[in-house]
């Protein structure tokens, strides 16, 4: 008996020792990494519902792991089709801290904002609130499509009918006026019917999109000349499971819209990774997206949130979708991949993704006749509902 007591001490040692080197990095996950079919549209007909009015959408949950053998290439696959039918050598994640947990938190905040659409009575379209990441010192916000797409719609039908404003800090206050420079047209012509769904779902496929900060919201107060960023990472194609990350949002599923307006908190937590997804079906096994265990910035409101290494500091992805729970503890929290975002965004623009962020002004990326007809679906499905 004693033997036996013994040895269920030893096995959770054993255990205990073995999930702290993971967290750490010190042993790197298998390199046949096996990827689960992201969430089908069959699947998102099933999911549930959501009741929040905020803009975290919510998906199915996905199928257990497994590896990816499709018969044919995806028919809307973001990826170019002459890619090279084999996996990408890309370095993998650095494995020595450069940057202690404190001092990364405390960066990492800095950088995150709360994008606010504030509507008038009469407005065809709900206000909405999200968050963002600035990822460059020009001022360049990283953040979701499915935000994005409310500042096409800003002041209109008329002016001031909505209107978006960059807020920060730790109780969100007023920061930068912003406007959008890109979105994927793709994503606004096979979403376009989100724009009236209350609890809308979705994939996280080419869900991203650019702001670029363009003036301050606070009178006599000027911009300044960089911005604190987080530095995104565009080149890994391998994240080691239970992997420890900071999250950093402005989670609002939980509050009224009054405290929402007054009171919106920014949170950081740290999460690990528990799975990997990829969009791809032509068996490249790309990391597209990945899953975080549930924490608290799993509800409305932490869409475009910051999904940081913790290792040397440098944004992984965006939050962009949650699964549905009681609690936010029992919820499954997804996030979209940088190196999936420089892919598709390089695929239609055409233009490198580091250029772009080094001169965001230089690239016209989202001419005013292609606004005014994204605006325009978007205009015309509002007046359907």
């Amino acid at each position: 008996m004693i033997f036996q007591l013994f040895e269920k001490i030893l096995a959770k040692i054993i255990s205990a020792v073995a999930t702290l080197i993971l967290a750490l990095g010190i042993v790197g996950a298998n390199p046949t990494v096996e990827y689960a079919v992201p969430f089908n549209k069959a699947a998102q007909k099933t999911a549930d519902e959501i009741t929040t009015a905020t803009t975290s959408q919510k998906i199915a949950e996905p199928e257990a792991k497994k590896k990816i053998l499709p018969a044919s290439p995806a028919e809307n696959s973001p990826l170019p089709v002459e890619q090279k039918q084999e996996e990408p050598e890309l370095p993998a994640l650095t494995q020595t801290p450069v940057i202690s947990l404190t001092e990364l938190n405390g960066k990492t905040r800095k950088t995150i904002v709360n994008i606010f659409c504030g509507n008038q009575g009469g407005a065809l379209v709900q206000g909405i609130t999200g968050s963002g990441v600035i990822i460059s010192p020009k001022g360049v916000i990283l953040t979701n499509a499915h935000i994005g797409q409310y500042l096409l719609l800003e002041n209109s039908p008329a002016s001031g009918y909505l209107n978006c404003q960059i807020r920060n800090g730790n109780i969100a206050e007023p920061a930068y006026d912003a406007k959008l420079i890109y979105i994927p047209s793709v994503w606004v012509e096979e979403n376009i019917d989100n724009i009236v769904i209350s609890g809308a779902k979705g994939t996280g496929q080419n869900d991203y999109a650019f702001l670029l900060i363009d003036k301050s919201a606070v009178k006599g107060k000027e911009l300044p000349q960089t911005f604190d960023f987080t530095e995104p990472n565009f080149e890994f194609n391998m994240l080691p499971f239970n992997f420890s990350t900071l999250v950093a949002s402005y989670p609002a599923g939980l509050l009224g819209a009054d405290a929402v307006l007054k009171n919106l908190g920014l949170i950081s937590t740290f999460a690990p990774i528990t799975e990997l997804f990829t969009f791809d079906e032509k068996g490249l096994s790309l990391l597209d997206i990945f899953a975080l265990g549930g924490n608290i910035a799993s509800q409305g409101g932490s869409s475009g949130g910051a999904v940081v290494n913790t290792i040397d500091g440098k944004l992984l992805g965006i939050i962009t979708t949650s699964s549905e729970a009681t609690t936010t503890a029992k919820r499954t929290l997804y996030a979209i991949t940088l190196p999936y975002i420089k892919r598709s965004f390089e695929t239609y623009t055409e233009k490198n993704i580091a250029w772009f962020l080094e001169n965001p002004t230089d690239y016209n990326l989202l001419p005013a006749n292609e606004f005014d007809r994204l605006k325009e679906l978007l205009l015309k499905r509002l007046e359907k509902k």
